[in-house]
């Protein structure tokens, strides 16, 4: 073999061997990839502000809704609202009639009873005449809430003796421009 050839071959193997160097214990890795999910936020629900309501006296309609009915103390809680249903404040001239009927299963045995036929109980305010409200009638924290409370109730007393009776109450709210129209309303609904 030729020197050249010989001395070519030895530069090169003292290029690939010079290459490695005693670095070969130190192994370099590329840190782990962690993937992070991205965050998902729910959107934003806007809450409406809370409406204080309208004065009674503003409004054009006034709607009453019965929420509940006791036909034995005759306490009342009722929402009142107008037609477009904000709720009706400053609320406090009323007429509540309660009713008791003959229950139906039970007819009378005395056709000419008629006069005892059904019995009524009224309580009425007008804020305008000083002291004559019967009945207490409160707001409640909720705007356009209302209860309605008496202290002697009592429709059993002026009927027929051992008479069985359905009771019913009426409520109509005054405002200065609008009152609801009256319904006859069962302690159920």
């Amino acid at each position: 073999m030729k020197v050249e050839y010989l001395s070519a071959i030895l530069a090169s193997s003292l290029l690939i061997f010079g290459c490695n160097s005693d670095n070969d214990d130190e192994v370099v890795t590329e840190p782990p990839v962690v993937v992070i999910p991205p965050v998902v936020v729910p959107p934003v629900v806007v809450v409406p502000p809370v409406v204080d309501g309208v004065s009674i006296d503003d409004a054009s309609t006034v709607v009453v809704k019965l929420d509940t009915f006791d036909s034995i103390t005759g306490a009342l809680s009722f929402t009142v609202a107008n037609s477009e249903g904000e709720a009706l404040t400053n609320v406090a001239n009323y007429d509540i009639v309660y009713f008791g009927f003959p229950d139906p299963a039970s007819p009378s045995i005395k056709p000419k009873a008629w006069k005892r036929w059904h019995v009524t109980q009224n309580y009425q305010c007008d804020s305008t005449a000083t002291d004559s409200c019967t009945g207490t009638l409160e707001a409640t924290d909720t705007a356009g809430k209302y209860t309605f409370n008496v202290s002697d109730l009592d429709l059993q007393s002026k009927a027929s003796a051992n008479a069985e009776m359905v009771f019913k109450v009426a409520v109509q709210i005054k405002g200065a421009l609008a009152s609801n129209e009256i319904e006859l309303i069962d302690p159920s609904n």
